[in-house]
């Protein structure tokens, strides 16, 4: 993950202009759409997202000055450093009562993103947890953030052999806003939103 993280990141997040603050209102809503009950928003930023999920949900995230931003907000957010931690959600018992995932963002952000997903991923199944919403950028918006580190694609998220013995599966896939994928090498805040559910057969 890049290094680039710190108070002046959070700044950035949080100096949007009106405009796109208001227009990035229909990109949240449509995130929180996604999810049923309480949700762990993992990377969750600012919160803006968070704000809009169920009752009982809540934030992790990597940086230090964005985590104190959001209690300041009296947002439920926790520092986590996955890197430290293996990805695999320790910080939370098992039993966890979290129905929900969105990992919104943050797959670009790392050198190896599916192999951390997969990690989440059993953790997220360790956790009980029942659906999961990864949402990443297109080529045009993957290529204004110098803080992004690898492309992710719609064959990456829904590789057969990568879900293998998650016990997750794609339960939906789409483009938004417009839902083609063409639209993302032009348009920078274009996303890609897959959907996963777990098998009930997992164990």
């Amino acid at each position: 993950m890049s290094s680039n993280f710190d108070s002046r990141y959070t700044q950035y997040q949080l100096e949007r202009s009106p405009l796109r603050k208001w227009v990035r209102q229909l990109y949240l809503s449509r995130a929180a759409s996604l999810v049923e009950g309480p949700t762990l928003d993992f990377g969750c930023g600012i919160g803006e997202l968070l704000k809009k999920l169920p009752q009982g949900s809540k934030g992790l995230e990597y940086n230090a000055a964005t985590v104190d931003y959001c209690r300041s907000q009296a947002l439920d957010v926790s520092a986590y450093d996955g890197f430290s931690d293996n990805w695999s959600l320790t910080v939370f018992p098992a039993g966890q009562k979290f129905r929900s995932m969105v990992i919104s963002h943050v797959l670009e952000h790392l050198e190896n993103p599916m192999m951390v997903f997969e990690k989440l991923l059993h953790a997220a199944a360790r956790l009980d947890i029942q659906r999961v919403l990864v949402i990443v950028p297109g080529q045009a918006g993957f290529r204004i953030d110098p803080t992004h580190l690898t492309f992710v694609d719609l064959q990456m998220l829904t590789d057969g052999a990568g879900l293998a013995g998650t016990g997750f599966r794609p339960m939906k896939n789409s483009y938004f806003p417009g839902d083609l994928r063409l639209i993302g090498d032009w348009f920078p805040y274009h996303e890609l939103q897959v959907l996963y559910a777990r098998s009930p057969t997992a164990s």
